[in-house]
């Protein structure tokens, strides 16, 4: 052992010392350190007592990735393992140095066992085991990629999704009701930013969460681990259904006419429709707004969901023959059928047809100034493949309509399910026949919902205002009120 100390060390110039080459210690390591510690503003050093530092090879520091560089980052300088000495003579603390790398070392050993560990018995884990087995079940049936996508999107969902989460990398018995705590505030987050209550959501994630805790006792690694305990899934009141009275509706299909340029209801060619103004900088241009008045004719005459606009596509569109002793009417003669091949949740594929007679000419003026296949609304903007709904169409549609309905004096948070209640609610109004609980579930049926959502979203609102406004025109004014009013003579 070398017993005589750098130059530059004795004369303040050098304040590491390598414990190998510089102090001659036996070591495992080469790049072994002791240096002194940082020094006050007036020059002294804080501590007599040496430090010991060691940086371990890119390959084998297995420390998750934040602490392997300094600040926090994943760029820069790597984090090296920094301990103290407690001693003043650098023989003496190489010494102690070589010590503790020794232990540094087997935390390393422990911790990458501990990995290893986690790993084959993490929550993605048993995640991976169950949709390999899910897809190999349901990827040949009628309806199993939709079935596979759904199950999919509870653990890939953006922000929300299980697998993003930290606790999906933990050993599964190591995961507890604070984990879960920590997750509903991620989705409730994510709730308040897209206006969602994220109920149906948790739910699903404690569904899925549950059939993987189910894998890992069938499994026999856990044969005795319990279900986590979940935080409370809070229930929200149903917010009432926005919608537009018969003056705001006409209202606002003007004002998206004017906003495109009075060409939004005129019968257009493909190629006069590629003449006028479009920008994908700009949303608020002139044949956005003519993409939006058939987005809202679509709503009107279909019952449309807010996700199935994006996706519909020209080659859905069937016009055929009307059947029926009132062909001789305008607009009777033919019928515009919508097949939604595309469905929402896997519900069963089924055709439409529109309850309004202005809607085949309508459908007919949308197809002449489109391709005979390929998306029907904005058909400028490129859609993930198989999932046009995650697509900006959705976002684009509601910054626009909100626009428009600004412009029309609207005064009413819109957004696009709005126009869906709309839609329902004149429809309803209009033809107090569909109250009958036969044609009431046809109807519904149709616009894709259920006898039972229609008769508590709208049915028994407007049997309550016709209430209301019989009882008021009946009841003699001022009995039993003893009220004073004044009257003009």
């Amino acid at each position: 052992m070398k017993k005589t100390l750098p130059e530059e060390w004795v004369s303040g110039k050098k304040n590491s010392l390598n414990v190998a080459t510089d102090l001659g210690i036996r070591c495992p390591v080469t790049n072994l350190f002791i240096y002194r510690g940082p020094r006050k503003k007036t020059g002294k050093q804080r501590s007599k007592g040496l430090y010991c530092r060691w940086l371990p090879d890119v390959l084998e520091d297995i420390r998750p990735d934040h602490l392997k560089f300094t600040g926090g980052t994943t760029k820069g300088k790597r984090r090296s393992f920094e301990g103290t000495t407690g001693k003043e003579d650098p023989f003496v603390a190489g010494q102690i140095a070589v010590e503790w790398y020794r232990k540094q070392r087997n935390h390393l050993t422990e911790l990458a066992q501990q990995i290893e560990y986690d790993s084959n018995h993490s929550l993605e884990h048993y995640w991976q085991e169950y949709i390999a087995d899910f897809t190999r079940r349901f990827e040949n049936e009628v309806g199993g990629q939709k079935r596979i996508t759904n199950e999919k999107s509870v653990w890939n969902a953006k922000v929300s999704g299980i697998g993003h989460q930290p606790f999906a990398k933990k050993s599964i018995d190591q995961i507890v009701q604070a984990d879960l705590k920590d997750f509903w505030m991620v989705c409730d987050a994510k709730g308040r930013k897209i206006g969602n209550s994220m109920v149906t959501q948790k739910k699903s994630i404690v569904t899925l969460i549950n059939k993987l805790f189910t894998n890992a006792r069938e499994s026999r690694d856990f044969p005795h681990l319990p279900n986590p305990l979940y935080p409370r899934i809070r229930s929200v009141s149903k917010k009432e259904a926005v919608y537009l009275v018969r003056d705001e509706w006409e209202s606002l299909l003007k004002s998206i006419i004017e906003l495109s340029g009075g060409k939004a209801n005129q019968l257009l060619s493909l190629d006069e429709l590629r003449e006028i103004p479009w920008s994908d900088r700009d949303r608020r241009n002139p044949r956005n707004f003519i993409e939006l008045y058939d987005a809202v004719l679509m709503m009107w005459f279909y019952y449309l969901r807010a996700e199935d606009m994006p996706r519909i596509r020209t080659e859905w569109f069937t016009i055929k023959p009307t059947i029926s002793n009132m062909a001789d009417k305008p607009n009777l003669d033919r019928t515009a059928l919508l097949k939604m091949e595309v469905a929402k949740g896997g519900r069963k594929l089924k055709t439409s047809e529109p309850y309004r007679p202005e809607a085949t000419k309508a459908v007919e003026r949308m197809l002449l100034r489109r391709q005979s296949d390929g998306y029907l609304l904005f058909p400028n903007y490129r859609r993930p493949y198989q999932n046009p709904s995650g697509s900006q169409v959705g976002d684009t549609l509601n910054t626009l309509l909100q626009f428009a309905a600004k412009q029309a004096g609207i005064d009413k948070k819109l957004v696009w399910t709005s126009l869906r209640h709309t839609a329902f609610m004149e429809t309803l109004r209009e033809l107090p026949e569909l109250n009958e609980e036969s044609k009431l579930i046809r109807f519904a049926d149709n616009g894709y919902t259920s006898a039972k959502m229609l008769r508590e979203d709208y049915l028994n609102k407007l049997e309550s205002n016709t209430t209301a406004e019989f009882a008021r025109a009946k009841l003699p004014e001022g009995s039993y009120t003893l009220f004073k009013g004044t009257r003009k003579s």
